[in-house]
């Protein structure tokens, strides 16, 4: 019938793995950056995480629709900023579908990708983790980060620097071959991660090629740290 049914275990299941982790965690504030129009934190509130949500979405139609669902749940804000390794403004390629929207322009190999073909460009307003994120968490916080930024990850990592130790866990997306220009790849974020202490704890695929060849994946990972004693 083309399903598979499986144990919801960390070891079979993705999400799985983040509600075991979020546990154990005490994960009471969850950072979405690169929200879109909210569907991450909506997930989040189906599967009953009942924490703060902090979500970061430039695009202004996506955001508009973010901002609503924000408005309504109460325990949820938005910021209308773009994640970075600059603080100021910069360009992002708005594309049909908005959820593909990136500061990189996107790879031709992947051109045909339905909703990838560009509408406009937009200035918009982007902040450094490292001076956003004494302004979002206080000193309790236990904070899980979540990055969906069309192959930005590398700069928005990049520009979090030392805050990165603020989160206790970490979920991207890692990426075989480039679906952006100038996209950094797995081989190039594991080792980044690693220097600030993440190991991985779920890798979940999402997309092949027409090759059938492994493309991209989801990641969430720990830092070590955080972790309770034993």
């Amino acid at each position: 019938m083309g399903y598979e049914l499986r144990q919801y275990t960390p070891l079979r299941s993705f999400t799985a793995a983040r509600a075991e982790l979020f546990a154990r965690l005490r994960i009471d504030v969850v950072v979405d950056v690169g929200a879109n129009a909210g569907q991450y934190g909506e997930q989040l509130r189906e599967l009953g995480y009942r924490g703060r949500l902090v979500s970061l979405e430039p695009v202004p139609d996506a955001y508009a629709e973010l901002s609503q669902r924000a408005d309504q749940d109460g325990h949820w804000s938005a910021l209308a900023v773009a994640a970075s390794d600059v603080e100021g403004e910069l360009e992002i390629n708005v594309t049909a579908n908005s959820q593909s929207s990136s500061m990189l322009a996107r790879n031709e190999r992947f051109a045909d990708q339905p909703g990838w073909a560009p509408l406009e460009t937009r200035r918009v307003a982007t902040r450094r983790l490292d001076s956003l994120v004494p302004e979002l968490l206080g000193p309790g916080d236990r904070t899980h980060m979540k990055l969906d930024v069309q192959g930005y990850e590398r700069q928005v990592l990049d520009g979090a620097g030392d805050s990165l130790a603020r989160f206790d866990s970490l979920e991207l997306e890692l990426n075989l071959d480039p679906l952006y220009e100038g996209q950094a790849q797995l081989v190039d974020l594991l080792p980044l991660l690693g220097e600030h202490g993440f190991r991985p704890v779920s890798l979940e695929p999402i997309l092949l090629d027409e090759r059938g060849c492994l493309v991209e994946l989801d990641g969430l990972f720990v830092r070590e740290a955080a972790l309770p004693r034993t």
